[in-house]
């Protein structure tokens, strides 16, 4: 596959979902056309952005991981239907195939897939699959008087409960020797990182840490859907800062497909550069 890279022994592929439009206005309400200027070569004619629903196929040890699952096939009113499982099949993955699927958190388009309907039931999609989330992430969208309100968390996220396929680890879990799981708080109230260390190597796999590469120049720029704006900033600051110091790979799901860069600087400014 053309977008595949790896980094040190683990392979990492990125397949897309599908894509939403996003107005700056809209996701960044305290961000000024003014501010904007600068960075009008993400835009289109119309000054909006196109935003990826992407997921990341990592294989360390072994194993088969999706990292995150997009935003499904469930009828969503203002969404497109995603076509993740013809586009991982288009890639020669199955849903047999996967054994892992890690969340870095439980929004609407990170876990469209997670599950699909089997009669009146909504199953796991990938029925081998561990399901890996963040405890203190699952207990806040599953606790009853908000799940109750949220339709997505109904059917792509209670169903995983009973099925003896959900692991709720710390934050900081060890998926493998070479993948583990780093905090990345504010976006949500446990949203995760997914960090890979191999042969020298180094990638993280940034989840909402930031939706536009523009926010790893302006770490302080936090969207609309950050439960915790300022958390967020914080957050942002600190990854940045530790993943241009490490050299790693930034791989952003939101990003424009594929969603693969690295850091840069010009002069004092740092900026996300796509591969």
């Amino acid at each position: 596959m053309s977008n595949q890279l790896t980094a040190g022994n683990v392979t990492i592929l990125p397949v897309s979902d599908t894509g939403i439009g996003g107005s700056p206005a809209y996701m960044f309400p305290q961000v000024s056309a003014e501010q904007w200027e600068p960075y009008r070569h993400w835009m289109n004619e119309r000054g909006n952005f196109r935003m990826n629903i992407g997921t990341y196929v990592l294989r360390s040890g072994g194993r088969t991981m999706l990292v995150d699952t997009g935003l499904g096939d469930k009828p969503r009113a203002g969404y497109p239907q995603g076509a993740l499982l013809a586009n991982l099949a288009a890639a020669g993955i199955m849903p047999d195939d996967v054994d892992i699927v890690l969340c870095t958190h439980l929004h609407i388009d990170h876990v469209g897939w997670n599950t699909v309907r089997k009669g009146d039931a909504w199953v796991p999609a990938f029925p081998r699959a561990r399901y890996i989330i963040a405890r203190t992430e699952w207990e806040y969208w599953t606790a009853p008087e908000r799940a109750a309100t949220i339709d997505y968390v109904q059917d792509s996220v209670l169903p995983l409960a009973d099925t003896g396929q959900l692991d709720l680890v710390e934050e900081t879990h060890r998926v493998t020797s070479e993948i583990t799981l780093v905090p990345a708080p504010g976006h949500t109230p446990a949203h995760v990182c997914v960090a890979i260390v191999s042969g020298g190597e180094r990638a993280m796999i940034i989840g909402d840490m930031a939706h536009h590469p523009v926010q790893l120049t302006e770490t302080e720029w936090s969207v609309a859907f950050d439960l915790d704006p300022r958390q967020a900033a914080v957050t942002r600051a600190a990854l940045v800062e530790q993943m241009e110091r490490d050299g790693s790979l930034v791989l952003g799901g939101h990003f424009p497909f594929p969603g693969l860069g690295r850091l840069v600087r010009l002069g004092e400014r740092r900026s996300w550069q796509a591969l």
